[in-house]
C-alpha cells in the first residue's frame, strides 16, 4: 500500500528472510592500561593497581569502585545501575512508538519475560514449545539440499490433489457443477466502491454468497457504513424475491458486526485475526456468542450459519480473470475436499537473528527479543511455512479453524503466532501442513500476485515506510504486491490464474473494464467450447465419425511447430536459427538450422515455405503460444515474416509464450535470466511460469523493428532509466554496446579474445555489419531495441512431417516411422501463430 496509508489490512505482506546478523555485534577484547583494566561482565573483576575498574556496557565504559569494600547487595545494585541502563534505553525507545497506558503496559510485561527469565534462570517463553504434527500424507525431508536421487524439490511444491474420478468413492466430486457453492471472504479498509464491484463481478445467483470484514479503525467507518447500506438493499431485493415466489434465497451478504470489527495493521497477528473473525461470522458463531446462554457450541450446519462447499479469501484489491462458468468449472474438476493453498513445502528454517519475538498496540508492532523458531529438527514437533494468506478451502478445513477443538494445533499455534511479523504468511500453511488436512493439500491458490522491490531497495531512510521496516537492521524491511498496471494485462491473461491482486481503481481505473470484457468474451468462448467437446465426446460414443473441432482463435494454427531463423543468415551457406545445442543445457543460442547435406539443396525462397523436421540439427523446433488477444500476428507466406497489428491497450500487439518443441526439456518457455530489467540477460528454457520474462512481442518497425523478438518489463517494475524494451540480440556486433553488457560465456576465460574479435572476422553484410556466423554457438542476450546491429531479426519457417507412399517399399520404414512418432508427440504442442497451414 502507499506509504501515506496506514491502513494496510487488506495487503500481502513479506519480510526479508535473509539472514542478518543483526543482534551478533562482537565487543572488542579488553585490554589493560597501566591505571585501570577493563573487564566485562562475563569475567570474573581483577583487582587493579589503582583500585578502579570499568566495566564495557555496550560502547560505552562505565567506571567501577573497588568492588570488594562494597556490601554484596551495594556492590550488586552497583552493577545493576550500569547494567539496567541500556535496558532502560531499549524501553525508552519502544515507547516512543506506544502511546497508551494498555500498550506500554503490555510491551513492559512481555519484556519482563526474557529479562525475568534471565534473572530466575528461567525459560524464555515458547523455548519448549511442543506439538507434534499429524500429517502423514506428504513426507518429511530433513535436509531438501541433500534430497533422495528420485526425488526433486520441483515436484514436491507443485503437489497436486486431483485424483481420477473413477477411483475414488462416490461423494469425492461435485456431480453437478451448477450445484456448487462457494463464499467469498472479503478483507477490506476502504475504497467500498471496489468491494461491491467485485462482489458483483462473481456473483451466480443462488449459489454464492459473501461475508466482509472492514478493518476496526475509525477512518474505516465510512466504508463499513456504506458495505452495511449495500448488503442491507440486496437481502432486501433477495428477500422480496422468495417471498414473492421467485425463488430467491434471503441474506446472501454478511458484514462482520461492528463490535467483532479488528483493527488491521502491517505485518500484525491482526491480518490473520480478522480473517479468524470473519469465519467465525460466515458459521454464525458471532450470533451464538451474542444471543445463545448455552456453553456448547453449535454445529457448522447451525441455522445461522451459511451453506457452501468452497471458501475463497479474497482482499478487497482482488480481482477475477476467469469468467465464472471457468471458475466454478475449474473448482468442480477437483475433491469437495481439496484445500487450495500457495505453501513453500521446504520449511522456513530462520536464524535467531533474524526472528523476533513481537506484541502489537496501538496500531504498530514492537520487537521485544528474539524467537524460537519451530522447527522438527529442534523437537518442536512442526516446522514453520511460509504461504499465501489468501486462498481457497473446504467447508471441513474451514470449521476446523472457525471452531478449533480443544487442544487443538490451532489454539496452540496462534498463542505463539500472535508474535511473529507477517503471521498472515504462515499461520494457515502451518496448520494444513501439519494436520490431517495435509492430504487434500493442492499446492496452488489460483491468485496472481507480482511482488515489488523490498522497502530498504531504492530507498533512502527517511523515505522508507517505517510498519515495514521493524527488525533491529533498519535494512531489512518487507514488501507488498505492487499495483497492477494496463500494460501488465497481457501477464495477467495468461498467467491461467482464476484471480489477480492487486488493483487499485483510482491509479488504473480501465484495467478492470478491459478484463470484464475478455472475462465476457471468455465466457461465451467457454460455453461454445463445452458444447462443442460434449458433442464430440457424444458421438464418439456412439460410433459417429467425429469431424469437428474445437473452434480457435483468428492468431491461432494447428502445425508441427516453427523455425525461428535469422533473417540475416537465410542465405548464407549455414543458416542460424534460435535453438538449443544437443549438450542438455538450458542456453539459447544461434545454430545452424539444418544438417550439413541440407542447405545445398535449398532454393533461394525457402523460407517462405515449410521445412521438414527430419531436416533440423539442432533442437530449433519452437511452438509459439498462447498469446494474449490484444492485437493481431499473421505470418505473411511471401517473405516469411510474423506481422503484427497493435492492440487496443498494447501498442506492441500480443505476447507469447515460445515454447520448446523438442529434447527432454519439450514444452519449457524461452525465458530472460533472472527476470533482469536490464540489458545483458541471457536467454535461457525454463518450466512455464507466464511472467512478463516469458512472454515475448513481435516487432512490426515502430517500436521495435520488424523481425524482432521482445519483452517489455512492466512499469512497475521498472526505473526511470530502464530501457521500456529488451530484443533478443548478440553482444559484440554492435558499437552501441556498453561494457556493462558484455559478458563472457559460461565456460571461457575472460581473456580469451571474442570470436568476432580474431583476425579471420573479416565477412561482412551489406549493411555494414559483420556475418553472424561469428556468433554461431553462443548464447543470445537481450540487448535494447534500438541497438542496430546487435538486435537479430527473425524469420518464421512452419514445420512439416514427410508424409512417404508406402509403394516405396523399405526405404521408407524407418524415417516413416520417425515422422509418425514426431507427429504424435507433438499433438498437445501444436499451437503457433500465423495462418492455418
Amino acid at each position: 500500500e502507499d506509504s501515506s496509508d496506514d491502513d494496510d489490512d487488506d495487503d500481502d505482506d513479506e519480510e526479508d528472510s535473509s539472514d542478518d546478523d543483526d543482534d551478533s555485534s562482537d565487543d572488542d577484547e579488553s585490554t589493560e592500561t597501566t591505571k585501570s583494566k577493563k573487564v566485562s561482565s562475563t569475567t570474573k573483576t581483577t583487582k587493579a593497581s589503582s583500585n578502579k575498574s570499568t566495566i564495557k556496557k555496550a560502547t560505552n565504559e562505565l567506571p567501577l569502585p573497588n568492588l570488594s569494600t562494597l556490601t554484596p547487595d551495594d556492590a550488586a545494585e552497583t552493577i545493576l545501575n550500569g547494567i539496567t541502563s541500556n535496558l532502560h534505553e531499549r524501553m525508552s525507545t519502544m515507547f516512543t512508538k506506544a502511546k497508551t497506558h494498555e500498550c506500554r503496559a503490555k510491551i513492559a510485561e512481555h519484556f519482563a519475560l526474557f529479562v525475568n527469565g534471565l534473572a530466575m534462570e528461567a525459560k524464555f517463553p515458547f523455548q519448549d514449545w511442543y506439538y507434534p504434527s499429524t500429517c502423514t500424507a506428504i513426507p518429511y525431508y530433513e535436509n531438501w539440499d541433500d534430497l533422495p536421487p528420485d526425488v526433486n524439490a520441483h515436484d514436491l511444491h507443485h503437489r497436486v490433489y486431483q485424483p481420477p474420478k473413477d477411483s475414488v468413492p462416490e461423494g469425492t466430486y461435485i456431480e453437478n457443477v451448477d450445484d456448487l457453492e462457494l463464499v467469498y471472504v472479503i478483507l477490506t479498509h476502504d475504497q467500498p466502491e471496489a468491494t461491491i464491484r467485485l462482489i458483483e463481478s462473481v456473483y451466480v445467483e443462488n449459489r454464492t454468497k459473501f461475508v466482509v470484514h472492514v478493518d476496526g479503525k475509525e477512518k474505516a467507518d465510512e466504508t463499513f457504513d456504506r458495505l452495511v447500506e449495500y448488503a442491507k438493499e440486496k437481502n432486501g431485493e433477495r428477500q422480496l424475491l422468495q417471498e414473492g415466489g421467485g425463488g430467491g434465497g434471503g441474506e446472501y451478504i454478511r458484514l462482520v458486526p461492528n463490535a467483532n470489527r479488528v483493527r488491521v495493521n502491517w505485518g500484525g497477528f491482526s491480518m490473520v485475526n480478522a480473517t479468524l473473525v470473519a469465519m467465525k461470522t460466515l458459521f454464525g458463531l458471532d450470533y451464538y456468542a451474542e444471543h445463545s446462554e448455552d456453553e456448547e457450541v453449535p454445529g457448522h450446519d447451525n441455522p445461522h450459519a451459511f451453506s457452501f462447499h468452497k471458501m475463497i479469501h479474497l482482499a478487497s484489491t482482488t480481482y477475477p480473470l476467469a469468467s465464472n462458468t471457468e471458475i466454478r468449472d475449474t473448482l468442480a474438476s477437483y475433491p469437495l475436499d481439496a484445500n487450495f493453498m500457495h505453501i513453500l513445502l521446504q520449511p522456513n528454517d530462520p536464524t535467531p537473528q533474524v526472528w523476533n519475538y513481537f506484541v502489537e498496540c496501538d496500531d504498530a508492532l514492537h520487537r521485544i527479543y528474539r524467537l524460537p523458531p519451530l522447527t522438527v529438527d529442534k523437537g518442536h514437533g512442526i516446522d514453520i511455512h511460509t504461504s499465501s494468506q489468501w486462498f481457497i478451502i473446504s467447508r471441513e478445513f474451514a470449521w476446523y479453524i472457525a471452531n478449533p477443538p480443544k487442544n487443538s494445533l490451532v489454539d496452540y499455534l496462534r498463542d505463539y503466532m500472535e508474535h511473529v511479523v507477517v503471521a498472515d504468511e504462515s499461520f494457515f500453511g502451518t496448520v494444513l501442513r501439519n494436520t490431517h488436512f495435509c492430504s487434500t493439500l493442492h499446492n496452488d491458490n489460483f491468485l496472481h500476485i507480482q511482488f515489488g522491490s523490498w522497502e530498504n531497495e531504492d530507498k533512502s531512510a527517511n523515505q522508507r515506510d517505517p510498519r515495514k521496516c521493524v527488525m533491529r537492521n533498519p535494512d531489512h524491511c518487507g514488501r507488498s504486491p505492487t499495483t497492477m498496471t494496463l500494460d501488465y494485462l497481457p501477464v495477467l491473461e495468461l498467467s491461467g490464474d482464476l484471480f489477480a491482486r492487486k488493483f487499485d481503481d483510482v491509479a488504473e481505473p480501465l484495467l478492470k473494464d478491459h478484463i470484464d470484457r475478455r472475462r465476457e468474451k471468455e465466457e461465451e468462448r467457454f460455453l461454445r467450447e463445452e458444447a462443442l467437446a460434449k458433442e464430440i465426446e457424444a458421438n464418439k460414443t456412439a460410433g459417429v465419425e467425429v469431424t469437428e473441432k474445437l473452434p480457435l482463435e483468428s492468431w491461432e494454427f494447428q502445425g508441427e511447430g516453427v523455425m525461428l531463423v535469422a533473417k540475416e543468415t537465410v542465405l548464407d551457406e549455414i543458416p542460424l536459427c534460435l535453438g538449443l545445442s544437443r549438450d542438455g543445457a538450458n542456453r539459447v543460442h544461434l545454430l545452424p538450422c539444418f544438417k550439413e547435406d541440407v542447405p545445398p539443396t535449398l532454393s533461394p525462397d525457402w523460407y517462405t515455405g515449410a521445412v521438414i523436421i527430419e531436416e533440423i540439427e539442432h533442437y530449433s523446433r519452437w511452438d509459439i503460444g498462447p498469446c494474449s488477444s490484444d492485437g493481431e500476428l499473421h505470418r505473411n507466406e511471401t517473405t516469411g515474416e510474423l506481422e503484427m497489428t497493435p492492440g487496443e491497450y498494447t501498442q506492441t500487439g500480443p505476447k507469447c509464450m515460445l515454447k520448446i518443441g523438442d529434447s527432454i526439456r519439450k514444452g519449457r518457455c524461452l525465458d530472460v535470466e533472472s527476470d533482469r530489467t536490464k540489458p545483458g540477460a541471457y536467454l535461457n528454457i525454463f518450466p512455464c511460469e507466464a511472467k512478463w520474462h516469458q512472454l515475448f512481442s513481435f516487432g512490426n518497425g515502430d517500436v521495435v523493428p520488424s523481425g524482432g523478438i521482445h519483452v517489455s518489463p512492466p512499469k512497475h517494475l521498472s526505473s526511470k532509466k530502464s530501457t521500456a524494451h529488451l530484443c533478443l540480440g548478440v553482444q559484440g556486433r554492435s558499437s552501441e554496446d556498453k561494457e556493462e553488457w558484455l559478458r563472457p560465456e559460461h565456460d571461457d576465460d575472460p581473456d580469451d579474445l571474442w570470436p568476432w574479435e580474431q583476425d579471420n572476422a573479416t565477412e561482412y553484410y551489406d549493411n555494414g555489419f559483420l556475418s553472424l556466423k561469428y556468433w554461431d554457438g553462443l548464447q543470445l542476450q537481450t540487448t535494447p531495441c534500438s541497438n542496430e546491429g546487435a538486435v537479430v531479426e527473425f524469420l518464421y519457417v512452419p514445420f512439416i512431417v514427410e508424409e512417404y507412399d508406402n509403394d516405396e517399399g523399405e526405404s521408407t520404414d524407418n524415417k516413416s516411422d520417425a515422422a509418425v512418432e514426431e507427429k504424435t508427440d507433438d499433438d498437445a504442442e501444436g499451437l503457433v501463430v500465423g495462418d492455418e497451414l
